[in-house]
């Protein structure tokens, strides 16, 4: 139980070491793409922030796999170079014993990497329609910004020196707004602007106290009108919320789905866990490191190994998608799971035939001969 207890806590230290350093990374990563794709003034820092949030357990399903790895592979190598695990053997543990103390915490990632794809994600994901459908269903002034020129759908300028009442009031409006049709351009100024509502459900934009001038650039015939008030019809907001996408569908709606799409979705979301747990019987004995190597002589590999079991899975879950190949993800997990259990069972077998293969030989150079 002491030993349980010792390895339990290396291997969730080491995980979570893992973890800190790989969840801003890929959120950071995930921020820049979304800054690209933004054009200037679309996006506030609290949809920002919603969009992260939102997207962080799905993020979080495929992260913590490889921080589970990492941290196996980290924790065991560690007290293979330290002779722990020699002294462990030397009293009696085996290497089987070792594979089961890392089941614990494995079975400990699968339930947490279970709940994010089953339960928390796809919650997330239908949050995530609804607001992207709150911020389309937006009109142009509730995504204006005070004190900036900012250039709208149809040929439109518009600048505000500042909002007032919850932007309900506008003080110091422009408004430019080029008609590509007749080449006419018309500019309207207001000392103040208010939005109001009419009991149909439209929405105008009433300006006060200020002026409208139309005509052609480059000519200097221009029509100036003075007013009090001059009203503006503004969209009606349109709340459509999409989610017909699998990845946010519920686990109970997949279970009954027949078709295709939704299959590969619910398999996908079953199998993570499964990696999870798969992934720990395959760290296990590829930690084991030779003092003189170092204790990160075994990380480059080990990765690509993990990479080339997701991008499997991945491949995998497309071709349930296109209708064929139903089992395939389980058929990949199957061969992992193999070659995870003939690591353990067979590992004498595994080295000797790592020792059979040829080795290198440098040739001396001239001036050692």
């Amino acid at each position: 139980m002491i030993i349980n207890r010792y390895l339990s806590r290396e291997i969730f230290s080491s995980t979570f070491a893992v973890s800190l350093v790989l969840v801003p990374i890929i959120v950071s990563g995930r921020l820049i793409n979304i800054l690209a794709r933004a054009n200037p003034g679309e996006m506030d820092f609290l949809f920002m922030a919603q969009l992260i949030i939102y997207r962080l357990p799905s993020m979080l399903m495929l992260i913590l796999p490889l921080s589970l790895f990492l941290g196996v592979l980290l924790a065991y190598g560690k007290l293979y170079l330290e002779s722990e695990i020699a002294v462990l053997k030397a009293s009696g543990v085996s290497g089987k014993q070792l594979v089961g103390y890392a089941l614990g915490p494995a079975l400990g990632g699968a339930i947490i990497v279970g709940s994010l794809s089953l339960y928390i994600s796809p919650i997330a994901f239908e949050a995530l329609e609804v607001s992207y459908a709150k911020r389309a269903a937006l009109s142009e002034l509730d995504t204006l910004s005070a004190g900036r020129f900012e250039k709208l759908p149809a040929n439109r300028t518009v600048y505000t020196s500042a909002f007032t009442d919850n932007r309900s009031k506008m003080d110091k409006v422009f408004i430019s707004q080029l008609n590509k049709s007749t080449g006419d351009i018309e500019i309207t100024y207001a000392q103040s602007g208010v939005q109001l509502n009419t009991p149909e459900g439209e929405r105008y934009l009433v300006l006060q106290n200020g002026y409208r001038y139309t005509g052609v650039p480059g000519e200097a015939s221009y029509e100036q009108l003075e007013y009090s008030e001059y009203g503006y019809l503004l969209p009606k907001r349109k709340l459509e919320i999409d989610t017909r996408e699998p990845y946010a569908k519920t686990t109970q709606f997949l279970l009954e789905s027949k078709e295709d799409i939704y299959i590969a979705e619910l398999q996908w979301r079953l199998s993570l866990p499964l990696l999870a747990f798969i992934v720990v019987m395959i760290a296990v004995p590829l930690s084991k490191t030779n003092p003189r190597q170092g204790r990160y002589a075994q990380l480059i590999p080990t990765i690509l190994l993990y990479l080339v079991y997701l991008s499997l899975l991945m491949t995998a879950r497309d071709k349930v998608e296109d209708g064929s190949h139903i089992g395939l993800i389980w058929l990949v997990h199957l061969v992992f799971f193999c070659y995870g259990l003939s690591l353990i069972l067979f590992d004498q077998f595994w080295s000797n035939l790592f020792n059979k293969l040829p080795k290198i030989k440098l040739l001396p150079s001239k001036g050692a001969q």
